[in-house]
């Protein structure tokens, strides 16, 4: 009885040790992009809201335009251009990282952050994900939710 109870806390030792491990993991990742990422996000978000496509594709990864055609992606920001200007943005926050292999780009690190903001016709939740060039980022991703966009 005695040996099993050992057994179980080494397992659970173990498991917590683990998911400490990922937390101070995640946070180091999170803390080497503050300097860099947050930085560039608000200088982007504000520029990406004017609802400019051509605007937008000089901060967008170019493998984004292969996958969607020009008239596509005016009507996508005529969508959301919807929401106004933006008034105000709150503190990006790190939601997550993934580094992973791909087939035709070899190694890539996608940083994903949300921000609150404010615009002119409602509040919204942006979703952005960039793609980590080493010494620079583009965006791979740029999503808005708001309820403003549903009326």
């Amino acid at each position: 009885m005695k040996k099993t109870f050992m057994i179980l806390g080494g397992i659970f030792l173990i498991i917590i040790l683990l998911i400490g491990g990922m937390g101070l993991f995640t946070w180091y990742k999170s803390s080497k992009y503050e300097e860099t990422a947050v930085p560039y996000i608000q200088s982007t978000v504000p520029e990406l809201s004017k609802w400019d496509p051509e605007l937008a594709k000089r901060y967008m990864v170019p493998k984004v335009f292969e996958e969607t055609s020009d008239e596509n992606f005016a009507k996508i920001f005529k969508y959301l251009s919807r929401l106004g200007s933006l008034k105000k943005m709150n503190e990006p926050k790190f939601a997550k990282i993934f580094t992973g292999a791909t087939f035709g780009d070899g190694k890539q690190t996608l940083v994903t952050y949300t921000i609150d903001a404010v615009y002119e016709n409602g509040d919204a939740t942006i979703t952005i994900v960039l793609l980590d060039l080493g010494t620079a980022f583009q965006v791979y991703r740029f999503n808005v939710n708001s309820m403003a966009l549903a009326e």
